[in-house]
């Protein structure tokens, strides 16, 4: 013979459920927000020519570093997709920028100093992400093997 379900385990049941619902949907919310970015991944540098120029590397899993040679690690951060080809960065001492990806590389846009640049990507190295000798300390993400 069955049991009857009484009202409290209706309700303990349907509270269960509505968890379970709730904990799929922010996980799948979770992995939309910080999926990785394999179409950014590489190195773009506003002036590659003699080493002069501002670097930006993305590493394709949400990571941007902008350096230059001299000056070394000038942010260090996160990047988050926003659709279409734009982007939001956060550098961990919570300085942002916005970014935009056209076919040719990436415009930065810096508030902080009211300027847009252009970072062209460098082909020759593909999608890897390089690091040149820089003074200073490296994110840990793009420190180089040992």
């Amino acid at each position: 013979m069955r049991q009857k379900l009484t009202a409290s385990q209706w309700t303990i049941l349907a509270l269960g459920a509505g968890l379970m619902i709730s904990l799929i949907a922010n996980v799948c919310l979770y992995q939309q927000r910080h999926a990785p970015l394999p179409h950014l991944r590489g190195t773009y540098c506003t002036d590659a020519s003699m080493g002069l120029g501002t670097y930006l590397v993305f590493d394709g899993q949400g990571r941007f570093c902008r350096y230059t040679q001299t000056e070394g690690v000038l942010d260090d951060g996160t990047c988050e997709d926003l659709g279409e080809g734009r982007y939001v960065l956060r550098s961990e001492e919570g300085r942002g920028f916005g970014a935009v990806q056209n076919r040719d590389g990436v415009y930065l846009f810096d508030a902080e100093e009211n300027d847009v640049s252009f970072f062209p990507k460098l082909k020759e190295f593909g999608d890897a992400y390089m690091l040149f000798g820089i003074p200073g300390e490296y994110p840990d993400w793009l420190r180089p093997p040992a």
